[in-house]
């Protein structure tokens, strides 16, 4: 029996932003505002801020998500993949989580975005190297974006509000991780 290739995003889906920060700002400070797809990569001050809010005690675990994971590890029935857009900057406090909460384990690979791509292009060309057959990620805007450009492929918005406008047929949203369990 073949394995399926499933995929995850790692902020929001296994780490979670820091507390009494709303997620509308972050995600606002990310993304450029230009009707385009694009994200801005930050300066050298705002490097700063983002290296200092990314310490373990403002960056906890997501630990039902991490649950649902070890149980679809557990099950040997998926090949399970990690794809962060996370930039080069944010190296060290990625590898400082990590050896804290050791969710590498669970993962055949994990893709880092350390050469600081734009992150819709970055997942993009790792989901199709690797051949993912499933990808769960909380960034909507970027999974119209990969939806169109890998038909073939299933994704899963971990999101709870409802979308401005349609999903396209091979977007589905879940509101906890715990849902993937209906797809896959």
């Amino acid at each position: 029996m073949k394995n399926i290739r499933i995929a995850f995003d790692f902020d929001k889906v296994f780490v979670d932003y820091p507390p009494l920060i709303p997620s509308a700002l972050i995600n606002y400070l990310y993304k450029k505002r230009n009707h385009n797809l694009s994200y801005r990569i930050p300066g050298p001050i705002e490097k700063r801020i983002r290296i200092f809010s990314h310490t373990h005690f403002l960056r906890h675990p997501i630990k039902e998500n991490i649950h649902i994971l070890s149980e679809m590890f557990d099950s040997n029935k998926y090949l399970i993949f990690l794809i962060s857009s996370r930039f080069s900057f944010l190296r060290g406090r990625t590898e400082e989580w990590d050896k804290r909460h050791k969710i590498s384990r669970f993962f055949k690979e994990m893709y880092f975005n350390f050469k600081d791509e734009q992150p819709h292009l970055f997942k993009d060309r790792i989901i199709k190297e690797g051949k993912i057959e499933k990808f769960i990620d909380d960034d909507l805007d970027l999974l119209f974006y990969l939806a169109e450009r890998n038909p073939n492929v299933d994704f899963y918005w971990l999101g709870n509000f409802k979308p401005n406008k349609p999903l396209p047929k091979n977007i589905m949203q879940i509101k906890t991780l715990s849902e993937i369990k209906k797809y896959v």
